[in-house]
């Protein structure tokens, strides 16, 4: 039964941080509080993509315009010139990349005029991120930080007034829950979209159920006002576009000349309005005025609209009053009217536009593209948290800011989506890689402050390099026999993982950070002929690694003469450690097991997986993993697949081959099964000994292209069990809090079959999983893919596609990524699994997810000296903990934003369902926790990191807790399960 709420709570405002006028939320224009006239607020904005049918910088210019001829910089300059004639006019902006442009490339005296208009409260900034994230795609510690870049920006750029109160996500394509949970945890007082699934948007019209109190966390119980918007859209009422390149006719008012039309104008407004007013509960319109790149000409728009307010106003016979307003001063007007709205708990996933058009392709498309992005943030966090640790450049500059815009800017709802065109896509991974370069040098420059070892650093350090892991290629084990091997750290809980080294020679020794030899292994690579063979190594160099919390450790690798003194060697190393991987071969069934201790597969005679041991509670379950592929639908259909939709032929799925070659590669550190499908799919299944995961490293690629009537291909690893789920699964929302899904069903509105398939698609960020009474499978993803569980029993993940038209939606060309070679793209990755007693797997399942994410970074560097010589000039070991943290808690993000001043988010990472034990709020005290500094003062932030959090701070219907702490000087905090702290910490060096 769903419950009513009174959305009913007075606006207070915060502490003005900077000198203003009236910021907009403060200059709201007067309405009428009659229920029987209708006011209509005007919201003049412009939809700014960064990025999509050109880059980010052709649409900034407005170069380009065989494309789109649209400028993003005549928009604010035409937009300025226009409020400034008339005070009572008021604009709307949104996407922050494209006013740091505007800025960048603007005169001071330009930037005071901008200035002006916020702080009189004419312009008002909302959304505030960098892009419009992507909901589906997009992991939540990459939409915190293209968030925070972006507020943060505001805040320094324009003070009180620059910071935004609504969230403005209109049109990312469906919505997570756990956006709107990250939106509560910003400050934020409502948040605004367009898209919704068609049927649930029907039903909510009927039932005037447009806007809602979304529960945003189950946890943390927070909650926020949710409006979606009338149309399907976020444009103007038909008849009431205004811009050049729309096709509607201005207001005219003259009645000697030809054309006037102000009663027809105004009787279709008004008509209009009491249409959207019949599906909402109060007499408080939202009208849209502005679209997508509109406003090049503001001056079309304001004439129009200054004459609209006019006529309506004096036309309506006092029934309707129409003014211009803003999103913030709609909400308080919303909230001051104490209407009744219903609460919803569920998300906005899958969003379908009609009956075929399910948009759900997206969460897979362009699969390397989205592990680049992935990789880029996590390596930013690695970034962030050393350079805070080692103090490098005392806050002066920002050495990777090219990583941080990037990485931000790469969260845009048309760029991570994958649905951006070829030539969009290649630059924002020239700005990644632009970034990475930036980085590089950077992380060099911490590594050397790291590991002086006082006066006897005599010499710098090597360049630092890194390596192409995933396709076998390491340039610096061609060029030196003797490197370095760091392995960097930026997870909260000391890791061990096995190194896995591409090599150019077939024997090397491996050297700890103490200088004792370890035990290592060298074998042939597995090279398929899927990526070019120029520049692979035909060996690999795998060894053991225990890295520290925030920290990194450097091995050395010095290179051999293979020869019988060598394989002697080698011998004793093995010998000094019990084997626990081993396999055989059942000659009488053609079966094939191998084993780490921990763990046993099984394979049938086609070379497939067919059962999982854990070799502890010595239980065997059917476990079956296999490639299969949908067949797309084509350009005959009205909805055809391509990179925003999935739409197969029918609801089969087709093996890419009915059976695998194998071949078992086993040493003392690990067991591989390497797999051969067909000429364009592989993987190598990984078991690393005594432990229970087991790794998928698929490779998939180039999908085969007919040439004549090409068919689309949506490529999924599927794996079955016994596993009774009922029709349930679940999957992660955006990395964090788990969604509860139900095949064919839909918690909303009455679910209705037209996309067997895709309709039961949901994005997975980092995790999904089935589960009954005694069993739950886990498969943890290293980048966003979709996936369901279309059987009982069974998990599928959408790899890769390639789609051979134009799906409609925009982008005008196919999915059909030419990779490196023009003959399609080959992509690369790993599945985890997991298969575990039911009550014990949601602790595992977590921690994997974040091992995950936190891969540890290696990077390689010339050894110039002997390892002994080494030792003495440098250390080879750092941890930036005192103490370990304990398994539910991690240090989010950790930035150095000025000499002597950081910004902590610590972060609960459990549901309060996930551990009897660790699934309750944990106090810890933040002195004892960092080395290398010690803190001074503590102040609690939100989310952003914009606004500080008091308990005078403004109340929302559901106020931001400030957390008491049991210290005097605020070191002492509590934080819940699933919680984010943000604190500002000023701190001095030990």
């Amino acid at each position: 039964m769903r419950s009513s709420v009174l959305v009913a709570a007075s606006l207070l405002h915060l502490l003005v941080l900077a000198a203003a006028d009236k910021c907009s939320w403060q200059n709201c224009p007067a309405y009428t509080q009659n229920e029987d006239v209708l006011n209509v607020h005007l919201i003049c904005h412009t939809h700014d993509d960064l990025g999509w049918i050109k880059t980010v910088d052709q649409y900034y210019w407005g170069s380009k315009r065989e494309l789109v001829a649209v400028g993003v910089q005549y928009i604010y300059n035409t937009v300025i010139d226009e409020l400034e004639k008339d005070p009572s006019r008021r604009f709307s902006l949104a996407e922050t990349g494209f006013l740091w442009r505007w800025m960048l490339t603007h005169d001071e005296r330009q930037h005071e005029r901008l200035k002006k208009l916020i702080q009189n409260g004419q312009i008002e900034m909302i959304g505030g991120g960098w892009v419009q994230n992507d909901e589906a795609a997009s992991h939540y510690i990459e939409i915190i930080d293209q968030m925070s870049w972006g507020l943060q920006y505001l805040n320094r750029t324009f003070g009180e007034c620059g910071r935004p109160k609504v969230g403005w996500q209109i049109d990312p394509f469906g919505h997570s829950k756990e956006y709107a949970n990250l939106c509560s945890k910003f400050g934020f007082n409502a948040l605004f979209f367009a898209r919704m699934h068609y049927l649930e948007k029907a039903k909510r019209i009927q039932e005037r159920n447009l806007e809602f109190v979304w529960d945003s966390s189950d946890d943390l119980k927070t909650t926020i006002l949710t409006g979606a918007f009338f149309q399907d859209n976020y444009g103007p009422p038909p008849g009431f576009c205004f811009d050049r390149f729309c096709g509607d006719d201005p207001i005219m008012d003259n009645e000697e000349l030809e054309g006037y039309n102000v009663d027809q104008k105004v009787q279709m407004f008004v008509e209009h309005i009491k249409k959207q007013r019949s599906a909402q509960r109060h007499n408080h319109i939202m009208l849209l005025m502005g679209s997508d790149f509109q406003y090049s000409n503001a001056n079309t728009w304001y004439t129009n609209l200054d004459k609209l307010i006019k006529y309506v106003n004096e036309k309506a016979n006092g029934t309707v009053k129409v003014f211009y307003s803003t999103p913030s001063c709609y909400v308080d007007a919303l909230t001051g009217s104490g209407v009744h709205v219903e609460k919803k708990s569920d998300d906005l996933f899958p969003y379908a536009s009609s009956n075929h058009s399910y948009w759900t392709g997206y969460f897979t498309s362009r699969p390397t593209f989205k592990r680049f992005i992935r990789e880029s943030n996590a390596f930013m966090q690695l970034l962030k948290k050393l350079d805070a640790l080692a103090f490098v450049n005392g806050g002066a500059t920002k050495w990777f800011s090219k990583l941080d815009r990037a990485t931000a800017l790469t969260q845009h709802h048309d760029a991570v989506t994958g649905t951006a065109k070829q030539n969009v896509t290649n630059d924002y991974s020239l700005q990644l890689y632009k970034g990475w370069q930036q980085g590089t040098e950077c992380l060099k420059d911490i590594i050397e402050k790291l590991t002086k070892n006082g006066s006897s650093t005599t010499s710098s350090l090597a360049a630092q390099r890194f390596c192409l892991l995933n396709e076998t290629n390491c340039d610096i084990s061609q060029k030196s026999p003797n490197f370095t091997v760091t392995v960097c750290n930026s997870y909260t809980q000391a890791v061990v993982r096995i190194v896995r080294v591409p090599l150019h020679f077939q024997a090397a020794k491996v050297f700890d950070p103490k200088g004792a030899e370890i035990q290592s292994e060298v074998v042939k690579s597995f090279l398929t002929s899927q990526l070019p063979s120029e520049g692979r190594a035909p060996f690999e160099l795998q060894f053991s690694v225990t890295v520290p919390p925030l920290g990194f450790v450097t091995y050395f690798v010095v290179g051999q003469q293979s020869g019988v003194e060598d394989a002697q060697r080698l011998e004793k190393l093995r010998r000094q450690k019990n084997a626990t991987t081993r396999w055989r071969r059942n000659l009488k069934t053609n079966e094939t097991t191998v084993s780490n201790g921990a763990v046993e597969l099984t394979f049938d005679a086609n070379g497939l997986l067919k059962a999982f041991t854990d070799l502890a509670s010595k239980t065997t379950k059917p476990l079956r993993q296999e490639f299969l592929f949908y067949k797309g639908m084509g350009n005959d259909h009205i909805q055809p697949t391509g990179a925003y939709i999935f739409r197969p032929n029918g609801s089969e799925s087709f093996p890419v081959a009915p059976s695998a070659s194998l071949k078992i590669v086993k040493t003392n550190l690990l067991v591989e099964v390497r797999q051969v499908f067909s000429p364009w799919v592989s993987q190598v299944i990984r078991l690393v000994a005594n432990k229970k995961v087991v790794e998928f490293q698929w490779t998939v690629g180039p999908i085969p292209k007919e040439k004549v009537n090409p068919v689309a291909k949506e490529v999924i690893s599927r794996f079955t069990t016994d596993i009774a789920s009922d029709g349930y699964f679940y999957t992660d929302s955006n990395g964090r809090q788990m969604m509860e899904r139900r095949r064919n069903s839909a918690p909303a509105y009455t679910y209705e079959n037209t996309e067997p398939v895709a309709a039961n698609y949901f994005p997975i960020t980092s995790t999904v999983y089935i589960k009954d009474a005694q069993s739950q499978l886990t498969v943890c993803t290293d980048r966003s893919q979709g996936g369901s569980s279309l059987q009982d029993g069974q998990i599928e993940l959408m790899v890769h596609r390639r789609a051979f038209h134009d799906d409609h939606w925009g982008v005008e060309e196919p999915l059909d990524e030419p990779g490196r070679t023009g003959k399609g793209l080959v992509a690369t990755g790993s599945h985890f699994l997991m298969l575990e007693a039911a009550g014990d797997a949601k602790l595992k399942q977590r921690v994997l997810a974040q091992e995950v994410f936190h891969e540890p970074f290696l990077t390689f560097a010339e050894l110039r000296t002997p390892v002994e010589d080494y030792l003495k000039q440098r250390k080879t070991e750092f941890s930036g903990l005192l103490t370990p943290l304990p398994p539910q808690l991690n240090v989010l993000t950790l930035e150095l934003v000025k000499k002597g001043v950081l910004i902590l988010r610590l972060e609960h990472i459990l549901q309060n369902t996930d551990d009897k034990v660790l699934s309750a709020p944990f106090n810890i005290d933040l002195k004892g926790m960092f080395a290398g500094f010690e803190i001074v003062n503590v102040e609690e932030l939100t989310l952003g990191a914009n606004e500080r959090i008091k308990a005078s701070a403004f109340q929302t219907r559901n106020p931001i807790r400030v957390s008491r702490s049991s210290s005097k000087d605020g070191t002492d905090v509590m934080i819940a399960p699933m919680d984010i702290k943000t604190f500002r910490l000023e701190v001095r060096a030990r």
